[in-house]
């Protein structure tokens, strides 16, 4: 248990001056502040964000629609969950730009990156993503997880040319992606999936 410096004490202390001089102010004050003073285990309950990594799962499909996570999908794995929720905040500060789609993309493959149009050459406003999938599975409902997320999240403008799946190992890969229509191995670690957004 934290009390987080919950004592009435400070909770008084805390008044602003003019709340202070005022008597009627002060009494209603004192006896909130002896109350909250009273529950820290439960006002520690209320913590949610910093909890995010033990919460059970159906919690975190509650709060994401309390968070207006529109992107949510209860077929997330728990930890996919996990990364959503965490990475929502963000993202709704970010929607529309790159980082928006990096961070959504990041919580189904951890370490995606986008590369823009004059990054490889492409037309203006054109983008690919390189997602690593050396340590996760990739099959074509997370594919089309993907898809979905890349459009909610990208400018409206912005086109996407392709997604390259990527294996630094140079097996998995292969394998993993001769289920995925529309791919095409590229080399012995790399699936590219041509599908415009």
């Amino acid at each position: 248990m934290n009390n987080h410096g919950l004592s009435k004490e400070n909770m008084l202390a805390s008044l602003p001056l003019v709340l202070q001089q005022d008597k009627s102010m002060m009494a209603l004050a004192d006896g909130i502040a002896e109350l909250l003073s009273q529950r820290p285990d439960e006002i520690d309950h209320l913590r949610i964000y910093s909890a995010i990594d033990r919460l059970p799962e159906q919690i975190l499909d509650i709060l994401a629609y309390d968070f207006k996570v529109d992107w949510w999908d209860g077929n997330y794995s728990l930890e996919e969950k996990r990364r959503t929720l965490k990475g929502s905040w963000q993202v709704h500060k970010m929607l529309g730009t790159k980082a928006a789609v990096e961070t959504a993309i990041s919580a189904v493959y951890p370490d995606t990156q986008v590369q823009e149009w004059f990054q490889y050459g492409g037309l203006p406003y054109h983008f690919r993503l390189l997602i690593d999938a050396t340590y996760e599975n990739v099959d074509p409902a997370k594919h089309n997880r993907v898809l979905e997320r890349v459009k909610y999240y990208k400018n409206l403008r912005s086109v996407l040319d392709l997604i390259e799946y990527y294996d630094a190992g140079g097996t998995a890969t292969v394998y993993a992606m001769v289920g995925c229509s529309g791919c095409e191995i590229t080399d012995g670690a790399t699936a590219e999936c041509y599908q415009e957004v």
